[in-house]
């Protein structure tokens, strides 16, 4: 008796390792680490798309704010420190790259990184730790 060609149908393998899936018809992974890795990676893989469209804005706005972010201390006890310019430059710091910017009411730019903001302030930064509104 020849097998009938339901019989002859390979079964299904998993998505992810590669392993034969048992169960019920249509089942892509044969656990649910593999559906999780399966995931994870395809995740991963848009995410690297995408980074490659915005690579240096992205890395240099997240280097600015960990570099504002290693003078967190120093806001305990005042609202505004000042750090000399050269001093944020050597560290990598662009202050071109800003996450929003505004005019306060003396009409001083102040660009922010998050939750930082800073404002040219004749050879040095000021700058400001906190969420601040301005003027619309």
């Amino acid at each position: 008796m020849e097998p009938t060609s339901i019989q002859k149908q390979e079964k299904p393998t998993c998505n992810y390792c590669g392993k034969q899936v048992y169960g019920r018809e249509g089942k892509k992974y044969c656990n649910v680490d593999c559906k999780n890795n399966y995931n994870s990676r395809i995740r991963s893989e848009l995410r690297t798309k995408e980074n490659q469209f915005f690579p240096e804005a992205f890395n240099q706005i997240k280097k600015n704010y960990r570099i504002l972010h290693n003078y967190k201390d120093q806001f305990k006890e005042i609202e505004v420190i000042y750090v000399e310019k050269q001093e944020l430059l050597k560290l990598g710091f662009d202050p071109q790259y800003c996450t929003k910017a505004y005019v306060d009411d003396q009409q001083r730019l102040w660009k922010n990184c998050y939750n930082y903001s800073w404002s040219d302030y004749n050879d040095s930064f000021a700058i400001r730790y906190g969420i601040y509104s301005w003027k619309s």
